[in-house]
């Protein structure tokens, strides 16, 4: 019976952790539009030449059309440079990088310097954005000064169902939809920021080797006293996070996980553990007492039908997930599990990670 109720009060206490850590999912508003700002877009892409059509032909059919269009040729190995300048963006080339620096970092301060707006908007290739994105992101932009959106995610492949767990976890472990919002980092795909305050923290040049370098960009504002807000996108700001494979997803996450994991704050750490833990709970216990026929089957059977209620409420808002993918979200916890000891692993005993063809140098 200590079992029991100690594995109850995982649970209720899992439950609590989870309203507290998406309590307010802070969507991308709608309807703004913003007075006549001078934007330059800047496009860091490797390897990038099936994805970025697509992110090209919705620039060109925003309601507000950027004046310009950087695209950062990484170094690609394949078509992204022709495909780039097919659709009139201006292209800047690397071919190599300055020591200590990670690619991704070297390529947006690259564009940065180039460009010529006094807006500037990051977008990860594999953005989409339908024609009022733009125009959302940046009426926020305009009122708010440094915005970041997680975008959509728009999963089409039955593999992808497993970023289920690590969607939630990067916006709860964020801080993004707490009761009062804090912004641990911001995300990625999708940066807008002045001139002005980008080069303030010196762009990217402070965290050159940093992996996860939305994280450290945050912070860098923060010691600058700059401000910035999250949201979370619709189907008006999505991506596709990982569409070449189930490969390219563990690797993607592999070098993402342990790195954040290891720079959040213990309370939070601590509520995202108790989310976790009950979630894994009700299914092993569930399990056991099907196998032995325990009394409590129909408590369990109960606690998982009321989880997977709140993870169908949640998915959907932070992007297009299966329903048949959170009946059976034990799978991709699995997953989730895998990939968060495999990246521990590398951290401690290899501490690099392969990504698009690069040996990267986890964070510290």
């Amino acid at each position: 019976m200590i079992r029991f109720w100690f594995d109850l009060v995982v649970i209720i206490l899992g439950f609590g952790a989870c309203a507290l850590l998406f309590w307010r999912i802070p969507l991308l508003p709608h309807g703004g539009k913003p007075s006549q700002i001078w934007l330059s877009v800047i496009i860091p892409a490797r390897n990038e030449e099936k994805t970025l059509p697509l992110l090209l032909q919705d620039l060109r059919a925003q309601d507000i059309v950027p004046p310009e269009i950087i695209v950062v040729n990484d170094a690609s190995e394949d078509d992204t440079e022709s495909v780039a300048r097919k659709f009139g963006a201006r292209v800047l080339n690397i071919h190599g990088k300055p020591e200590g620096w990670v690619g991704k970092c070297w390529a947006c301060q690259t564009g940065a310097k180039a460009a010529t707006g006094t807006s500037l908007l990051f977008l990860d290739a594999d953005v989409r954005l339908t024609p009022d994105g733009l125009g959302r992101i940046m009426a926020e932009h305009e009122a708010h000064g440094v915005v970041s959106v997680q975008p959509y995610h728009a999963t089409k492949r039955r593999y992808e169902q497993a970023a289920l767990l690590f969607n939630l976890v990067q916006v709860g472990a964020n801080g993004s939809a707490l009761p009062r919002q804090i912004d641990l980092g911001m995300f990625g795909p999708v940066i807008a920021l002045s001139r002005e305050d980008y080069f303030a923290i010196s762009g990217h040049e402070r965290v050159k080797s940093a992996v996860v370098e939305d994280q450290a960009l945050a912070e860098q504002l923060r010691q600058a006293n700059i401000p910035f807000r999250t949201y979370i996108g619709d189907s008006g700001v999505s991506f596709r996070m990982y569409p070449a494979g189930f490969r390219l997803l563990w690797q993607g996450f592999s070098k993402n996980l342990a790195t954040a994991a290891v720079k959040t704050p213990a309370w939070l750490f601590l509520l995202v553990v108790l989310f976790i833990a009950s979630i894994t709970s009700v299914p092993l216990n569930l399990t056991e007492s099907l196998i032995k026929g325990a009394p409590f089957v129909w408590l369990y059977a109960s606690l998982y039908v009321v989880w997977v209620a709140v993870l169908l409420f949640l998915s959907a808002r932070i992007g297009k997930f299966r329903p048949l993918a959170v009946l059976l979200y034990p799978l991709p916890l699995l997953v989730f599990f895998a990939v968060f000891v495999y990246s521990f692993a590398i951290r401690l005993f290899r501490g690099t990670v392969k990504w698009k063809g690069r040996a990267i140098e986890l964070d510290q």
